[in-house]
């Protein structure tokens, strides 16, 4: 989705069995002109328990990757997460290990202003190397493009919710869970579909959930050719995360037309049209998700109509060969000649 639209220009090849000290050959910058890092916690093991070992090896990472730019390479470090995927907290190593990336990059790309004000606080990142460049929508990556936007509105026998993706702690499903079963017991008409595999710290509340009438757990990975078909069934997306910093699935659900019913964050107000914004509900307010699905259950299908067809124009405005152009002009500002540049042009 990032790379989409990159090629021919550029030619891109995977990092991923790589061995840190290749970076540091003049070789390497001669057939790459660009490093871009993702998933800093995953790629150099810098999780809430990194080792002495591990510290190590990621201090011969960013060496190599300095010997690098010596000789002439450039490095894009895309920021998805705030916190490790190790676990919730921040650990030393990650806090220490971000702030030498920060210092050693050339550009730092953020999905969202929040994002971008957060590694400048955190990490004391030079807010001349920070880049804007949104999340893309999911539009024509699980299905064609027409296909999404042709489908007609679910019926609505009763009003459906979706929360999709893996099952981590920092989901707050305890709080789905509440709303669901006091919204049940006050015999509301609604669905709720928990879809997505389940992590270890998720385990409890989602038995809790399976106890539920209203609601169905389906608590393995959902193979790719079935995503349409889960999302197409969704009426609106319930998103309870206050730990949210970009949301992929937020992306994919306005990608299918579902309308996100959050907390009232920066990052969720980042990833969601305005006309939407008033489903996002007072983070710390107790009764504010039950009360927000119980609005969506109470509206008619032409509100959910309208809200489904500006989540689909936000989709469109962000669809992967739209932030993919993007990307591709900062790879031009950074290792494109000006006569680089005019030959791409002409092409």
């Amino acid at each position: 989705m990032m790379y989409s639209a990159c090629k021919p220009e550029f030619i891109l090849t995977s990092g991923k069995k790589m061995s840190f000290t290749e970076f540091a050959a003049p070789a390497f910058q001669t057939e790459h002109g660009c490093v871009h890092i993702h998933w800093d916690d995953r790629l150099f093991s810098l999780g809430d328990h990194a080792t002495e070992d591990q510290k190590i090896l990621f201090q011969q990472a960013t060496e190599s990757l300095r010997q690098y730019k010596i000789n002439g390479g450039r490095i894009l470090w895309t920021i998805h997460n705030r916190h490790a995927h190790s676990g919730t907290g921040v650990s030393e190593s990650f806090r220490e290990g971000r702030r030498q990336l920060a210092e050693l990059v050339d550009i730092i790309h953020v999905h969202t202003p929040h994002a971008m004000q957060h590694m400048i606080d955190t990490y004391q990142a030079d807010p001349e190397k920070m880049r804007l460049i949104p999340h893309p929508s999911y539009l024509g990556v699980y299905e064609d493009t027409l296909t999404t936007l042709d489908r007609a509105f679910p019926t609505r026998d009763k009003t459906r919710f979706l929360t999709f993706g893996t099952m981590r702690g920092s989901r707050e499903l305890d709080k789905l869970h509440v709303a669901a079963a006091k919204l049940s017991r006050r015999d509301y008409d609604f669905h709720v579909h928990v879809a997505g595999k389940v992590f270890p710290a998720s385990r409890r509340v989602i038995r809790g959930l399976q106890n539920i009438d209203a609601v169905t757990v389906t608590g393995t990975r959902i193979p790719n050719e079935d995503i349409p078909k889960v999302f197409a069934q969704a009426h609106a997306y319930i998103l309870p995360s206050t730990q949210t910093f970009t949301s992929g699935t937020a992306m994919l659900a306005l990608s299918f037309g579902l309308p996100i019913i959050a907390p009232d964050t920066a990052a969720h107000r980042g990833t969601t049209p305005e006309s939407c914004h008033d489903l996002l509900y007072q983070p710390h307010h107790t009764k504010g998700l039950i009360r927000m699905i119980r609005h969506v259950i109470q509206m008619t299908d032409e509100e959910l109509s309208e809200r489904r067809q500006a989540c689909f124009d936000f989709a469109q405005a962000r669809a992967p060969h739209v932030i993919s152009g993007q990307l591709k002009r900062v790879f031009e500002d950074m290792i494109l000649t000006p006569a680089d540049r005019k030959l791409s042009t002409n092409k």
